[in-house]
């Protein structure tokens, strides 16, 4: 009869098996297309549908009963990597609003549960957008107030239309100009 293995043995199997598929997928992300190349998106999401099931087994195997640091650590370089081409996919054109949220609450640094509740939106859409599906009008159209008022997906700034300062519309005093007021220098200098 075969003994079980021990707890830490489980996490080194755990944890080599991630690095092992993380060297496949960060290949995948290096041989990636350019941002504006049509097919960027779809080989992108594949990448992404693959780390997020890597990412959800590693954090069920960090909520077992055998804690292991080397679990802990390792999804945390995996969800390091996942947000990293998340805000990379959704800075592209074309990127789907889901891309478009995850990185701006990442941004934001606020949970899905806390910008569902925040922008009226029901819990588990977050997730689900994040994962491929498509919201309805009413939910794109609060997905999309809600990125502008945390200030835009990050990594498009760049696309923003220029907007240039308005000009003044009269002349400035400038009787205060460094801070002096010329009268009151005159009445100084009488007494």
């Amino acid at each position: 009869m075969a003994h079980p293995a021990s707890q830490e043995g489980d996490s080194a199997i755990i944890v080599d098996l991630s690095e092992a598929a993380m060297h496949m997928y960060t290949a995948a992300i290096e041989a990636l297309p350019f941002q504006e190349d049509k097919k960027f998106h779809t080989r992108a999401e594949v990448v992404l549908s693959g780390m997020r099931k890597l990412r959800s087994a590693l954090t069920d195997a960090a909520s077992t009963s055998r804690p292991s640091s080397a679990v802990i650590v390792e999804l945390s370089n995996v969800r390091s990597r996942y947000d990293k081409l998340v805000e990379h996919a959704a800075a592209a054109p074309g990127s789907s609003l889901g891309q478009q949220i995850y990185a701006t609450r990442m941004q934001a640094k606020l949970t899905a549960r806390e910008v569902e509740n925040g922008a009226g939106l029901r819990i588990g859409l977050l997730d689900e957008l994040e994962a491929g599906a498509i919201p309805t009008d009413d939910e794109a159209a609060k997905i999309k107030d809600t990125i502008t008022a945390l200030g835009g997906v990050p990594g498009t700034e760049h696309l923003q239309p220029y907007q240039p300062e308005p000009a003044p519309t009269s002349e400035p005093d400038e009787s205060h100009v460094n801070g002096w007021d010329d009268q009151l220098v005159g009445e100084n200098a009488a007494t």
